[in-house]
């Protein structure tokens, strides 16, 4: 029936305390209903004995079958209570027939019930009709009269009011209560609808702002005022958008960016086949271009290659194989790779040479792919004629690795986003022809798998570094018995590289 949180909420307020007021009500009924019995059981009890005494005093030799004597002696008293007390004030004999009544002669034919005779004493009070003694529900005490230094009951008073004054005065009670419960309902159930709105009204706009994500409208945002559980919710929310709204935008970025990349070489490689099958490249220079198809396809294959890494990663399907092997050698291998590309810039290689044995305890080809990686970054943005610095050491239970080249470096606004996927700075885009903003994330999450850091620092118009550090596991020179094939295999086979100037 009730669907909305709004709706829900204000329902269980409202109900509760209707809940609590019934209860209280109830509660303020039965008390105040026990207190009036308690009360009347008092007021009655103690008249009745009065009464009781007085006659006991001044009737003669304790004759109460002499009804004269009884209501000349009796009757003035009786009736003075009867008027105070606005009581009914009854007298009768042993055997319960009536000897004197304070109003008339209602009751001047009547006796009491021998059930009732026998339950009397002292204490005696009941609200009910007395085994239909009385016509109506009434308040009765009655108590024996006893003359003094006898056992036997000579008679009886009783002393009897009507119950349905605390009826009428509860019912005037219990109407004056409703209305003060219902004033309070209302001022309440107002209250709350007001409050309740306002808790719900934030929840309204972020669902309003969540159909908007799903229809790819990243720009809309919740206002947030307070600091509460709901507000954190909105910070939430607009945190996500931002988010989302970045992913979106890096996302159709890479999607133009991978598009242009597939779309150029395979245009090359496809005018460049045809060139050759239809014979508009003459035979002589079919080798030229045939090796050109080749680069291409080799940067296509590059692309593809790191397209699946980052499916691996996002995935979660990569697999640490962790093995011990020497970083610095695989940071020397690594680099020769580069040989060609260094020497034709004329680059200085430099701190290699005073690199230590470092063995390492990691993934083998995933750290192999970050130290490519952050050398192919290296070597394509060093400046010409520029240096090329290696630095590998341990320190405080950890191995670090920092790669840095000279040359223009990055703005303290590019610094923060040269992790982030589908990156690239405007340097780069002029510079790099080949990579799509992939290399430097595949580097930062894998380091991350190995529960290490990588950072960066650069100052503009002087140089870039790279710094990563992975958690140092050797714990002795036992541990050097673990070198991997491929770190032992290449130290046996080949000499350290120091300083390298073309």
């Amino acid at each position: 029936m009730f669907k909305s949180v709004f709706s829900k909420y204000f329902l269980i307020l409202v109900c509760l305390l209707m809940v609590a007021l019934v209860a209280l009500g109830g509660v303020q009924m039965v008390f105040f209903n026990n207190y009036w019995v308690e009360e009347k059981r008092t007021q009655l009890t103690e008249n009745a004995q009065m009464i009781a005494g007085h006659t006991v005093q001044m009737t003669s030799h304790g004759d109460t079958h002499n009804s004269y004597v009884v209501s000349a002696s009796i009757q003035p008293i009786i009736e003075l209570m009867a008027d105070g007390l606005d009581a009914e004030i009854l007298l009768t004999d042993s055997n319960g027939r009536m000897l004197l009544a304070s109003r008339g002669t209602r009751f001047e034919k009547q006796t009491l019930p021998m059930s009732v005779i026998a339950e009397i004493d002292e204490n005696y009070f009941t609200v009910g009709t007395m085994d239909g003694f009385f016509g109506d529900t009434r308040y009765a005490a009655a108590t024996p009269l006893v003359p003094v230094g006898s056992r036997t009951s000579i008679g009886y008073v009783i002393v009897s009011t009507p119950a349905g004054g605390l009826m009428a005065y509860m019912q005037d009670t219990l109407h004056t209560y409703l209305m003060s419960a219902l004033l309070v309902l209302l001022v309440f159930s107002l209250v709350v609808y007001l409050a309740t709105y306002r808790l719900v009204k934030p929840l309204r706009q972020m669902a309003a702002v969540t159909r908007s994500f799903a229809q790819g409208d990243f720009s809309c945002r919740v206002s947030v005022k307070g600091k509460d559980e709901v507000a954190e919710l909105a910070n939430a929310l607009n945190s996500m958008a931002v988010s989302l709204s970045a992913t979106e935008n890096m996302s159709r970025s890479f999607v133009a960016n991978v598009s242009h990349e597939l779309k150029t070489p395979m245009t090359t490689i496809s005018g460049f086949i045809d060139g050759i099958l239809d014979g508009t490249i003459p035979p002589e220079k079919q080798e030229h271009y045939l090796r050109i198809v080749a680069d291409e396809v080799r940067r296509l294959s590059r692309l593809v290659k790191s397209m699946l890494e980052l499916s691996r990663i996002d995935n979660g399907t990569v697999t640490l194989k962790p093995s011990t092997f020497d970083l610095t050698e695989a940071v020397y291998t690594t680099m020769l790779s580069f040989e060609q590309r260094i020497d034709d810039k004329h680059v200085e290689v430099a701190g290699l040479e005073d690199c230590e044995e470092t063995p390492v305890t990691a993934d083998f080809d995933l750290l192999t792919q970050v130290v490519y990686n952050l050398m192919d970054n290296a070597v394509k943005f060093v400046d010409d004629h520029g240096t090329l610095t290696v630095r590998i050491y341990r320190a405080d239970g950890r191995v670090y690795c920092a790669i840095r080249n000279s040359g223009i470096g990055l703005s303290p606004e590019e610094l923060p986003r040269v992790f982030e996927r589908f990156y690239k700075t405007d340097r780069s885009r002029s510079l790099d022809k080949t990579g799509v903003g992939l290399g430097l994330y595949i580097v930062k999450t894998v380091i991350n798998l190995h529960q290490g850091e990588i950072s960066v620092r650069s100052v503009q118009g002087e140089y870039c570094e790279f710094e990563f550090w992975l958690p140092d596991l050797e714990t002795g020179k036992s541990d050097k018995a673990k070198l991997s094939k491929h770190g032992a295999e290449s130290t046996d086979s080949k000499p350290r590289k120091g300083r390298k100037t073309v």
